[in-house]
This record gives C-alpha cells, sequence and structure tokens, in this order.
C-alpha cells in the first residue's frame, strides 16, 4: 500500500528574543507563510511517501524563511508566547475508528516523551490538541492531536516514521496499537515498537533508529531557536 504524507506545522517567531507577529514578515499563501491568525508562521512543505524525504522538504523551508529574513528566530513546542501551535499531520488513508485510536495511542506516547507537559496543559485547555482531534480531507485525515514537533530533524522524522508505520500496520496488517500498549508506560512501549511492526520500509528503518536515541535523552528543551538544530546559523555580524 502507498500513501502520502504532509503537514502544516506552526511556529512562533522571535526577534533578539521577543515575540513579533509573523504578518509583518511573511505572507499567507507561501510555503513559509502565515497560520488563520496571522499571528503564528505555518510551513508547508507539501508532501511525500517518504518520511525522510518530507523531512528533507521542511528543510528546504526553513531555509528559505531564513534567508527571507535572517534577523529571526522560530520556536516549536505545544503553547509558546501566549499561543498554542500544532504540527498536523495529513495521510492519503480513509479514517477508521481502529487508525484514529492506533495514531493516537503511538503519537500521544511520543508527546508523553518529549514535550513540555505544561505546555500541553496549556494547548489542550484552548481546545486544540485534544485526543483522537481529526478531520475528513478531500486527500484523507487531518490528524490535528500533536504540537508543532518541528524541534529538529530528528523530532519530525520520528514524529513521521510513525504515523508512517502505524497507518502501515493497522491497514496492512491488521495490527491494534492500542491493544499492543495495553497499560505499558509510554516509553516501554516506544521502545518494544519495532518488536510489534510486521511491515518496515526501508525510508523508515533511520526514523526508527532516531527514536531509540531520542528516548534515551533525559531531557528536551523546548525554549529555544530550532534553527541551529537544523544546521541553519545567523551570520556572525
Amino acid at each position: 500500500m502507498s500513501f502520502t504524507i504532509g503537514c502544516d506545522p506552526e511556529l512562533v517567531c522571535r526577534r533578539n528574543g521577543q515575540f513579533v507577529h509573523a504578518h509583518h514578515y511573511f505572507k499567507q499563501n507561501s510555503s513559509f507563510g502565515l497560520d488563520g491568525n496571522n499571528s503564528i508562521c505555518e510551513l508547508r512543505p507539501g508532501y511525500s511517501e517518504s518520511p525522510l524525504d518530507l523531512t528533507a522538504k521542511i528543510q528546504l523551508v526553513l531555509e528559505y524563511g531564513h534567508d527571507k529574513h535572517p534577523e529571526l528566530e522560530f520556536y516549536s513546542g505545544q503553547y509558546v508566547d501566549d499561543y498554542p501551535i500544532g504540527g498536523h499531520i495529513h495521510l492519503s488513508v480513509s479514517p477508521t475508528d481502529k487508525l484514529i485510536d492506533s495514531l493516537d495511542t503511538v503519537l500521544y506516547s511520543f508527546s508523553n516523551c518529549i514535550d513540555d507537559k505544561d505546555q500541553r496543559y496549556k494547548r489542550e485547555r484552548t481546545g486544540y490538541g485534544k485526543r483522537k482531534s481529526y478531520r475528513r480531507k478531500s486527500y484523507g485525515i487531518e490528524y490535528r492531536t500533536p504540537g508543532s514537533w518541528l524541534l529538529s530533524p530528528t523530532t519530525a522524522l520520528v514524529t513521521f516514521t510513525l504515523a508512517k508505520l502505524t497507518t502501515l500496520g493497522v491497514t496492512e496488517d491488521n495490527l491494534d496499537f492500542t491493544e499492543l500498549k495495553g497499560r505499558q508506560h509510554s516509553s516501554t512501549f516506544l521502545r518494544n515498537f519495532s518488536d510489534y511492526l510486521v511491515t518496515v520500509p526501508n525510508d523508515c528503518k533511520e526514523g526508527l533508529a532516531e527514536l531509540n536515541l531520542i528516548l534515551s535523552m533525559k531531557s528536551i528543551n523546548w525554549n529555544e531557536d530550532i534553527l541551529p538544530n537544523w544546521g541553519i546559523f545567523k551570520e556572525a555580524a
């Protein structure tokens, strides 16, 4: 089975560490554009069947945004500078209860392992990021629960890899990830995740390796400009 993965993750802009409204710098309809409220950025990297390729597309969009306004810093997460920000994932498959439940089990487990829980709580209080939140689209599904996972290429790649493997597991191999998780802690479940899989495409192997690396980290700092994590640096004055 082949299907595509897309996304429209959001970022908060700062200049010299202070929040600035995105509409002062970016246009609505652009690959590095605006969210509906014009105060935060939204990236539109397109779509791909490969988690690796989609991560590379995001790299190009981030480089484009930096080239346009190298004075800006960008922040990801769940709730930054009083704005809820998300990382919606687009899948060109038909929604089923089993698929939505499994995506929610796997990706919320990943959120439990990496996200700032205070930020996540604040975002959920605004009505965004609720469990099992999705919309039917002409192409398939927009899964809306995740926050903005743009902190680094690793967090992006692992997110796409988990989404692809979960979708394949449900649609191709009849796996039920909610049942497989059971009462396991999120980190234990994800450490064992590859053991449950039947179908593992080559373009998912790097993401699985990165998952193990990120689970071994003691803490993740969300209060930092994401650009250096992507290898994008300001020129020295």
